[in-house]
């Protein structure tokens, strides 16, 4: 032990950076396999004041940045890296990795990174300062009144947070790679002719659905709110099926088949209650041709889809996830005889419930939508919509090769009988398996 001891302080004189580097990923990797927690030991000597504050710095941000950087290659996106330090980190060490992401997206040029990507950057919560800091962490924690050891513990938990998470599928190009499969297709992306035509119509069916949403979300009437969605759906349902005339040329027997392409989008999902969350998740895609594969372990749902109902599908479940919850709470009963337990199981049942009628509702207005076009229409429409529902099959067959049907349940009549209330249920249906990545 003295020996090794004595090879680690050689080395830290001989060469102090690499010493940092090995001392900050030994840590991070011990924690993040369940070992020891050495944290605070590493944190206190990083702080050493022999050991010269910006060569510090500037090891843990080539640390953090590097570990950043992996997780592109491992299928993480800018806000999945958001969504999952919110649900695991504390303030200071979340916004940390929001500033860390950031740092990284800026080294990749502009024109590496998929529109999206792009976006997600741009939602980003991040420290204005942090790129006139030049990415160090002592001006970092020195405007936020940090000591020293503290920001080192902040970085350490980082490092370790970053190590830790899991791969992910990849739905979306990384940094370098990015290709006309990620920027086609996507509303509101510059383009020229038909295509620049097709995104302003897209543009216009999406403020129309936003503009009944808000509208759905702001109302204290619940049979108000689901005829707003409804008729929601009923929109979206028409521009896909009209973009499908045009995309796919349905009057070339050949090019529908060769024309359909499926994507892919992570949704995180607010807990508690993930399985009945995932489930209107679920039939939300069912209604518009789309599958869903829930990782509720992680809490989030991947919807996979034609890029042109893949906007839509996220839109209408994120409004109706709000409108869920806000129904539930105006619904749901005190904690009484049989405290908070009796008040989950009703809500968890009150949920599933909800997600069923409402996949009723919008497979409804579906179906009327595809009713309004005459039969050499719909005759038409056959190929492109077989074409895209193989597409589908295929990309969630390459994306989660093993899947596993979960059943989500449900103990309590009343908070039953309460959702079928507040969604209006005429007819009660079997329960519904959601599909689910094999772990």
């Amino acid at each position: 032990m003295s020996n090794a001891h004595g090879e680690m302080v050689g080395v830290r004189h001989q060469d102090p950076a690499g010493w940092v580097r090995v001392l900050l990923w030994e840590t991070a990797q011990r924690a993040a396999d369940g070992g020891r927690d050495r944290s605070d030991h590493a944190a206190l000597e990083l702080a050493d004041p022999s050991l010269p504050a910006p060569l510090v710095d500037g090891v843990v941000d080539d640390c953090l940045t590097g570990a950043v950087g992996r997780l592109w290659e491992r299928g993480w996106q800018p806000q999945d890296v958001a969504e999952f330090a919110a649900r695991r980190l504390s303030g200071p060490a979340r916004q940390l990795v929001l500033d860390v992401v950031a740092s990284q997206a800026a080294r990749c040029p502009r024109s590496t990174l998929d529109p999206r990507w792009r976006s997600q950057l741009e939602e980003l919560e991040t420290s204005p300062s942090w790129a006139a800091d030049g990415a160090r962490l002592t001006p970092w924690a020195t405007r936020r009144r940090l000591s020293r050891v503290v920001a080192l513990r902040l970085a350490l938990t980082v490092l370790t947070f970053l190590y830790a998470a899991p791969s992910l599928a990849a739905v979306l190009p990384p940094p370098g790679r990015a290709g006309a499969a990620g920027q086609a297709g996507m509303p509101g992306v510059a383009g020229t002719g038909e295509h620049a035509r097709r995104n302003d119509a897209g543009e216009k069916v999406l403020h129309r659905i936003r503009a009944l949403l808000a509208k759905a979300e702001s109302t204290e009437f619940p049979e108000e709110a689901e005829a707003l969605s409804s008729k929601a759906q009923a929109l979206m349902t028409k521009f896909s099926l009209d973009q499908a005339m045009v995309a796919d040329d349905v009057s070339v027997p050949s090019a529908g088949a060769a024309g359909a392409h499926a994507s892919a989008r992570r949704v995180w999902l607010r807990a508690p209650y993930l399985n009945a969350k995932a489930l209107l998740a679920q039939l939300v895609a069912e209604a518009n041709r789309s599958r869903v594969v829930a990782c509720t372990g992680m809490g989030f749902v991947t919807i996979i889809g034609a890029e042109a109902d893949l906007q839509m599908v996220e839109l209408l479940l994120t409004s109706l996830l709000l409108q869920a919850d806000r129904a539930m709470l105006a619904a749901s009963p005190s904690a009484r005889a049989g405290g908070h337990s009796r008040t989950r199981s009703w809500r968890q049942s009150f949920l599933v419930s909800y997600a069923t009628r409402i996949g009723q509702r919008l497979s409804a207005a579906s179906e009327a939508s595809m009713a309004e076009y005459d039969a050499d229409t719909s005759g038409r429409l056959l190929p492109a919509l077989t074409a895209r529902d193989r597409a589908v099959r295929q990309l969630v067959t390459e994306l989660f090769p093993r899947i596993r049907k979960t059943a989500v349940s449900t103990s309590n009549p009343a908070g039953w009988a309460a959702g079928k209330l507040a969604a209006d249920l005429a007819d009660l249906g079997a329960r519904r398996g959601v599909g689910r990545a094999a772990s």
